[in-house]
């Protein structure tokens, strides 16, 4: 299972989350893998990531997404209970 953080260089609201999201991943113990939009325009088409900040949760596919507005305890609560 990883996590997919969709970001953008001059996004603020995204510079402002990722070290949140390391954190979390770091203290659950999952993968994260960071995608720049404007550097990998291809990917985030592909999984038709339109807007910044996005969270994907993969585990064979697509488990959850997480766009634009959302809070980390939310992203935290739905991880603890899927990692069980």
């Amino acid at each position: 299972m990883k996590l997919i953080l969709f970001l953008s260089k001059d996004c603020r609201t995204c510079a402002a989350i990722e070290p949140k999201v390391e954190k979390l991943c770091e203290e659950i113990g999952l993968e994260l893998k960071k995608v720049d939009v404007t550097e990998n325009p291809s990917e985030a088409a592909q999984r038709l990531v339109f807007s910044t900040p996005t969270l994907i949760l993969e585990d064979r596919g697509e488990v959850k997404r997480w766009s634009r507005v959302f809070s980390l305890e939310e992203v935290r609560e739905f991880l603890e209970r899927v990692k069980g």
